[in-house]
Formats: structure tokens, C-alpha cells, sequence
């Protein structure tokens, strides 16, 4: 019930409240019973002043150089050409929304149409390439229980910052461990649940978004060792020089020659063999002369057919012979690389043999 305490103005008794000692200051009335009533601020005077107030506080925070909370690393940025594990999480979060793309490390034509989509459908700027903003809205919180790609786009990272778990998508008690070994080591709360400041922390920090040489002259130091390697091993084995482009071709579509410990589900390595398919044990695929081995087909530690068991191999194109001990979702992608890889054989043809 309201209550008429004699003020002159209009009011209701929710803006005033009685005082005792009455301060010489304005904002004060006084009642007909002669009690003396302070004057409470309304909701718009709330939303007048409130914010004049945070200015003035912000201000003072700028003035004595206290600095606002913020997290320690920021998302990547990835376009085409960019390979490694950020691209390979980018994949698996894009699939995660909806956008189905093949998680193969290698930022291509699909996972920029991909991108595009997303960003268009976000109402973000759809120019295809995935900046922070991106990022921002394809991450999700995880915790122990999550399931699915986006744990596996989470796993990538863990595995690119040391961690030994397998990208299974499931994010039980290992995962759990793990993630809270790296919140810990990055100064972050160890609670297990992936949100945006693990998330920018695991994205932003320990590379995985190179973009590596794709040109003879721009290829870096390890794709050159890689290379001569594929080439040395082939030469071993009496492989003709077309056997070394096909197998430069295919390791440069794959992992762009670079000798990566991720990839999608269990495949790894210069080929992006996998354990699971028989190639061999996770070290022999790391490897490189026996991923090498294996991809041309005279390797004793697995019974998969390399190329020198595919009849009629030298007949074929580059991309088909590939594709036909890779046996990958694209067949064709290998195509791309063929003048690259006759450029590095022309250029690296007398590597030494390997045995």
C-alpha cells in the first residue's frame, strides 16, 4: 500500500527514504509530517548517470595505467596456402557448425568455400578467410563428456602442444588431464572446460599455421630434407625418376612435404599414413625413409601395395597413380603439385641413395 507522505511533487514512496541527520546538501525534501525524505534516482536518471560514472572510472583507469583483464594470445589468421595443425582444427570446427570439410591440414579451394559459407551465414564478412572473428564464433565450450569434431579440432591443438592423446572426438578423462596440464603450464584457470581463453591460448600460441613453400625456391630447409629423402629412398629401391615425382606429388598434397604428427583421424606422417589402415606403427610412419619405403611399395614392416605394386603404374597419370595407393576422398588434388615435383626432381636428382 502507497502512503501519502505529504509531498508536494509528484512521486511515489519507492523514490524516497527517511533520514535522520539531514547534510547540508541538495536532493532533500521534507514531508507534512516533518520528516525529512532523501530523493532516490529513478531508472532514467539511473540510465543517464550510470553511464557517466563508468566513463569517469574508465578514465581514471586510463590515467593510472591499470590495464583491463585480456587474454594472453589471440586467434590466428588463415587463408589459402596455409597448412598445419591450426587449419587442421579450423576443418574439424567448420564441421563441427555444419560445413563439412575434409580435416587434411591444407587450407585448399573447399576449406575456403567452407570458411565462406560460415561467414556468410554468421553475418560475418564472407571473404573467406578465417581471422579471429571467425574463430570467435566457431569455437564452442567443451568440457569432459563433449563429443565430436569440435573436440577433435580441440585434440589437434593438445596434440600440437605436446600432448600424446589421439583425435578420437571424445573428450574423456585423458583429454581432461591434458587440457588441464596446459591451462596450467599457460597460466590459465585449470578447470578442464575449453572456452574462448583456452581456446585463444591453444589457437594462438606454438605455430601450426605456416604457409610453407610452394615453389622450388621457397621451400624451407625441412622440405627440402624431405624431399631429397623421398628421392633417396626411390633411388634405392630402382624406382624410375616418374616413380619419385608421383611420391613427391602425393607427400606435397598431403602434409606439403613437411613431416607433420597429426592429421585426420590417425594419419600422420609425409604421406598421412595411418595405423589403423595397416601402414605401420605410429613411429615407422614418422619415419620418412619408411614412410617413403611404404609409399613405393618396398617396405617390410606393412602389406599394403605401394606404387611399384600398382600394375600399370607408369602409364598413369600422376594424380591417378597416387590416388591409387592413396586411396583419399580427392582424387584428383595430387594433380597440382606434378610441376612442382618434376621442379625439385630437376633440382635434387642427385640425392644420395638411401637404402
Amino acid at each position: 500500500m502507497l502512503l501519502d507522505l505529504g509531498v508536494s511533487h509528484r512521486a511515489s514512496v519507492a523514490q524516497y527514504r527517511p533520514v535522520r541527520n539531514v547534510p547540508p546538501s541538495l536532493g532533500f525534501t521534507r514531508s507534512a509530517s516533518g520528516v525529512w525524505l532523501e530523493r532516490m534516482s529513478t531508472s532514467r536518471e539511473r540510465r543517464l548517470v550510470l553511464p557517466a560514472i563508468t566513463g569517469l572510472l574508465l578514465a581514471c583507469v586510463v590515467a593510472l595505467g591499470i590495464q583491463a583483464p585480456s587474454y594472453a594470445a589471440t586467434y590466428p589468421t588463415l587463408s589459402t596456402g596455409s597448412t598445419g595443425a591450426n587449419v587442421t582444427s579450423l576443418q574439424y570446427l567448420l564441421t563441427s557448425r555444419g560445413y563439412a570439410t575434409t580435416a587434411d591440414g591444407d587450407y585448399g579451394s573447399g576449406t575456403e568455400a567452407a570458411v565462406t559459407s560460415f561467414q556468410s551465414g554468421a553475418g560475418l564478412g564472407a571473404d573467406g578467410v578465417a581471422g579471429p572473428a571467425t574463430f570467435g564464433a566457431l569455437v564452442s565450450t567443451l568440457r569432459q563428456g563433449s563429443t565430436g569434431p569440435a573436440v577433435q579440432a580441440l585434440q589437434v591443438q593438445l596434440v600440437k602442444h605436446g600432448s600424446s592423446i589421439s583425435t578420437d572426438g571424445d573428450f574423456g578423462p585423458a583429454t581432461d588431464s591434458a587440457v588441464r596440464s596446459f591451462q596450467s603450464a599457460h597460466g590459465l584457470s585449470a578447470d578442464g572446460v575449453v572456452g574462448p581463453a583456452t581456446w585463444q591460448e591453444l589457437l594462438g600460441t606454438g605455430g601450426g599455421g605456416s604457409t610453407p613453400g610452394t615453389t622450388y625456391d621457397s621451400l624451407s630447409d625441412d622440405q627440402l630434407q624431405n624431399a631429397r629423402t623421398i628421392i633417396g629412398v626411390g633411388k634405392g629401391a630402382g624406382v624410375p625418376e616418374y616413380g619419385w615425382v608421383i611420391a613427391l606429388a602425393t607427400s606435397m598434397q598431403e602434409s606439403t612435404l613437411i613431416n607433420i604428427d597429426y592429421g585426420d583421424r590417425d594419419s600422420l606422417g609425409l604421406f598421412q599414413q595411418r595405423t589403423s589402415q595397416g601402414w605401420g606403427t605410429e613411429a615407422q610412419i614418422m619415419d620418412p625413409v619408411l614412410s617413403s619405403k611404404a609409399f613405393y611399395g618396398v617396405a617390410s614392416h606393412t602389406p599394403n601395395p605401394g606404387l611399384l605394386d600398382i600394375s600399370g603404374w607408369q602409364s598413369m597419370s600422376v594424380t591417378q597413380a597416387a590416388q591409387a595407393v592413396q586411396r583419399s576422398c580427392c582424387p584428383d588434388a595430387y594433380a597440382k603439385w606434378e610441376s612442382l615435383a618434376r621442379d625439385i626432381v630437376a633440382h635434387e636428382s642427385g640425392a644420395p641413395p638411401v637404402s
